[in-house]
């Protein structure tokens, strides 16, 4: 059997395959699609946008973190700049969400995302909003369109491994940065 056609599947390099820097841009071009979409009230077209722009963000959370864990065994890890832009701010993150946190944030309209007022916020690292992508909530889901331009991201995401549920808050334009700058590194 012959190897010559599996590079969509693996780079023969051992590096990322060429289609990670492909999605990261699908997603942020998708976030901008979205937010029209969603602003001239074609929500058919925001859910379908939304839908195709998941896909690549799963994508892209599994193919950075595979990348992380594989980086994570060399010697020069600690220096690398892949770990550094994994520490990149993406967002906010409440680590300590309870059930009736979840209860307000289920009960939110949609395209009215936000933080419960009361919880204190941390800054969110690019490697730990790939977690929680990863390990979403795909019920508990919302997002804010400011009249900025940005398009915030909220995910609810139950603790595991005695971890307790959190509630991120990514700006998609900093996520597809980061992302960005991480795949330079791999």
């Amino acid at each position: 059997m012959t190897e010559r056609y599996i590079e969509f599947l693996v780079d023969a390099t051992g590096k990322a395959p060429r289609n990670l820097k492909e999605s990261i841009r699908r997603v942020r071009d998708a976030s901008a699609g979205f937010r029209q979409s969603w602003l001239i009230g074609d929500k058919q077209e925001a859910y379908e946008t939304s839908q195709e722009a998941f896909e690549h963000l799963d994508y892209i959370q599994n193919e950075l973190l595979r990348q992380r864990d594989v980086l994570k065994m060399n010697a020069s890890w600690q220096s690398s700049p892949f770990k550094s832009a994994l520490a990149l701010s993406v967002g906010n993150l409440i680590n300590d969400a309870s059930l009736s946190d979840r209860a307000w944030f289920v009960g939110l309209k949609q395209g009215v995302g936000a933080m419960p007022a009361n919880a204190s916020a941390v800054g969110l690292s690019l490697e730990t909003a790939l977690n929680k992508l990863k390990h979403r909530d795909t019920i508990a889901l919302n997002f804010f369109l400011p009249p900025s331009g940005d398009h915030i991201l909220y995910i609810y995401t139950h603790g595991g491994m005695g971890k307790s549920d959190s509630i991120s808050e990514i700006n998609i334009l900093a996520f597809c940065s980061a992302c960005k700058t991480a795949a330079q590194h791999i």
